[in-house]
């Protein structure tokens, strides 16, 4: 109920941001794979989906908190890579 169609997918860029499942504030998504301890070349391969141009979802890893399914959520959008 909360994404703007189409949704976009691509790679990470500096300075992009988002606010991980559970977070009340911000973070960089490079500080955010610093965290998982992601080598430089597996940073490259990880699908950012962007909803406009909030990021939704760092593919395989966190959605984005403000994008969370809620208790009167009635659309949900399954996502998957493969």
């Amino acid at each position: 109920d909360k994404v703007e169609f189409p949704l976009l997918v691509r790679n990470w860029e500096e300075g992009d941001k988002f606010q991980p499942l559970g977070m009340t504030g911000t973070k960089l998504v490079s500080d955010f794979f610093i965290d998982l301890k992601l080598p430089v070349f597996k940073k490259k391969q990880i699908p950012i989906v962007l909803s406009g141009d909030q990021i939704v979802w760092v593919g395989g890893f966190r959605p984005d908190h403000r994008f969370k399914v809620e208790k009167g959520s009635k659309n949900i959008i399954r996502i998957t890579f493969s």
